[in-house]
């Protein structure tokens, strides 16, 4: 017993001699290691503190004024920004996008420059910005499909209007997007005259979302559509 003891010791003794040998013989390579894993942590967080941080300062000092306008509905100045008011960053959401496109802000003004151009009948526009969209959130990728099928629809591109609507609907069954988007699924169909698909999601808004606002509606729509 006292011999395998005695054994296993030398076994321990060899191996940390092997790694205090190891650590001698590659000393400067393992420093150097250790070093430039400092250099890129230290990149990383110099790159975050003194370009990252301050650019997104900026992308949201430029577009308050746009987001402004925005949320007033004027979503020709939203867009292009004011040229007759002195603010220097009285700039529209495309001058942003441009400029701050992969912060937040810039992220952000893509979003709301589909809906501009969606508002403004420009509807290949609104799809070029809402397809630059990826929002992380739960809900404006989901309204941002919507707004797909909504600019698809208003050109009478209805099939691809309902794939849209349909992707938005399965995105995040919530009582608040999901009955709407299945009813504007169910209203092209209905112009598609597939009204068995259109009762099909008329019926899905019924039973399935009962607190929608739409719900005391959807009586009708099936019964038009049934009578079709």
């Amino acid at each position: 017993m006292e011999k395998n003891i005695e054994e296993k010791n030398t076994e321990n003794i060899s191996f940390i001699s092997k790694s205090e040998q190891f650590i001698e013989n590659n000393q400067k390579l393992i420093i150097s290691s250790i070093a430039a894993v400092l250099v890129v942590v230290l990149a990383i967080f110099g790159i975050n503190k003194f370009v990252s941080q301050p650019r997104q300062e900026k992308a949201n000092e430029a577009i308050f004024a746009a987001e402004q306008y925005f949320a007033q509905g004027d979503y020709n100045a939203a867009l292009y920004g004011d040229s007759t008011s002195n603010d220097k960053y009285s700039v529209g959401l495309l001058q942003v996008i441009d400029k701050y496109g992969s912060t937040k802000a810039g992220k952000r003004a893509k979003y709301e420059a589909g809906i501009c151009f969606l508002h403004l009948g420009k509807y290949q526009e609104a799809l070029k910005y809402m397809d630059k969209y990826n929002g992380k959130d739960q809900l404006t990728p989901v309204f941002n499909e919507m707004m797909k099928g909504d600019a698809e629809a208003e050109q009478g591109n209805t099939a691809a209007a309902i794939k849209h609507y349909e992707k938005a609907a399965n995105m995040d069954k919530n009582p608040i997007t999901a009955p709407f988007a299945l009813f504007k699924a169910g209203v092209c169909y209905l112009m598609s005259d597939n009204n068995a698909k259109a009762i099909e999601c008329f019926k899905s808004v019924k039973n399935d979302y009962p607190e929608s606002s739409l719900f005391a509606e959807m009586d009708g729509f099936i019964a038009y559509a049934e009578a079709k």
